[in-house]
């Protein structure tokens, strides 16, 4: 296997001279033949060639990659609290190939979660109980013509992955783009309890889905999307009834983005059929709008408005459940910053089996005491409100008030 590379270093010697063959006129070696040796064994950085080359044939990179949810998601109660350097995030590794300059990309992911709820479990030695529970892996495949975009995707998460967990997906899709239309199409399938887990029920979709979008420049984004949906049961322990379900989904939404707000709107219409009860129909409606607006650059509303609607045919059954939200971050300065969140939600039946309200709020009030460039101190002040209400059985009820302080020194 040495021939290869002596045959190489013997064309390196014949083709470049070395330096005591080729002098100035100064007797010192000429700068053409210092920069071939330089090339060939110094890493400081080549002088730019003007000479026009090919583009390379393609290029790969390896990157990490990381995520963590924002600090308005982490749990208020001091039961489940988890110290700062265990909150829940992803590390994970990267690898994509680019080929043809773009025409063609793939990519290949590797991830799983730290810290979290299992934060002190995790740190018992040995103990691999939930390692596999919490790794997710991405495969997938982009190619470029013209105008037309395709690809393939698959990605398995395990049941303790911080982003989709339970859930793996494969997906064959096609794009094609002229102006600022877009019509795009997908076939795929997907299906929870990945680990294949008997004691919980696996249920899969095969789907089919086909979308339209127009965005213009200053004027709102239109989309339209219908999908077409089988649901079956594979796995299903003792005691749980199978599941074969068909819908239909017919979504549109309209979107638009100002300078200081942006809004959206969304209704989706879906008809689904109960093949385990000789196709009996039920009619789905959601509608949805959410808002973000920023009066101030210190400071952010975000209202959140929905509707659901259900009608079961067969029954005669309709269910009703409203929706509502808000979220108001505010930052005076660098140092100080408050963050409040309000919910509202309810379920009602005409049968009257289902009657509950939930009602909830967190806020944060955090400031950033002293900084240096060695260590940090962050003081906040946390509190969180739930109320779930049960008017069929008052015994159910649940209500549930939280505070915390929290004196935080992180070094840099």
């Amino acid at each position: 296997m040495r021939l290869p590379w002596i045959l190489i270093l013997i064309l390196t010697l014949t083709l470049v001279p070395p330096p005591t063959l080729a002098r100035g006129g100064d007797g010192s070696p000429s700068g053409q033949t210092l920069a071939n040796w330089t090339a060939l064994f110094s890493e400081s950085t080549p002088q730019t060639d003007l000479t026009p080359t090919s583009p390379a044939l393609y290029q790969t990179s390896l990157t990490s990659t990381y995520f963590a949810p924002p600090p308005t998601v982490t749990a208020t109660r001091l039961q489940n609290l988890t110290p700062e350097t265990e909150q829940p995030r992803t590390r994970g590794l990267l690898s994509s190939i680019n080929v043809l300059n773009g025409r063609l990309v793939t990519e290949a992911e590797m991830a799983h979660s730290e810290g979290g709820a299992t934060w002190l479990q995790n740190k018992i030695v040995g103990d691999t109980r939930d390692d596999a529970a919490g790794r997710m892996l991405r495969l997938g495949i982009t190619g470029t013509t013209g105008s037309v975009r395709y690809g393939a995707l698959y990605r398995s998460a395990g049941q303790a992955f911080l982003n989709g967990p339970d859930l793996a997906v494969r997906e064959v899709w096609g794009e094609w783009k002229s102006g600022q239309t877009t019509l795009r199409s997908s076939v795929g399938q997907q299906w929870n309890n990945v680990t294949g887990d008997t004691t919980r029920i696996r249920l899969g979709q095969t789907y089919g889905r086909l979308g339209l979008a127009w965005k213009s420049p200053g004027l709102p984004e239109f989309l339209l999307t219908y999908s077409n949906a089988g649901i079956s049961s594979s796995v299903e322990p003792l005691g749980t009834a199978p599941q074969r379900n068909h819908t239909h989904t017919l979504e549109g939404a309209l979107a638009y983005a100002g300078t200081t707000w942006n809004a959206r709107l969304t209704s989706a219409y879906i008809l689904g059929n109960d093949l385990q009860r000789g196709g009996a129909e039920s009619t789905v409606r959601v509608q949805t709008l959410t808002a973000a607006i920023r009066p101030l650059n210190t400071l952010t509303i975000t209202p959140t408005l929905g509707y659901r609607e259900e009608i079961q045919d067969w029954s005669g059954t309709r269910i009703e459940s409203p929706s509502a939200s808000v979220a108001v971050q505010y930052r005076h300065n660098q140092r100080v910053w408050i963050s409040a969140t309000g919910n509202y939600a309810s379920t009602h039946s005409n049968d009257r089996l289902l009657e509950t309200q939930q009602v909830g709020g967190k806020g944060i009030l955090a400031w950033d005491l002293q900084r240096s460039q060695v260590w940090a101190t962050l003081l906040s002040f946390e509190a969180g409100y739930t109320r779930l209400t049960n008017n069929l059985s008052p015994a159910a009820d649940v209500k549930d008030i939280s505070g915390i302080i929290k004196l935080i020194l992180a070094a840099h």
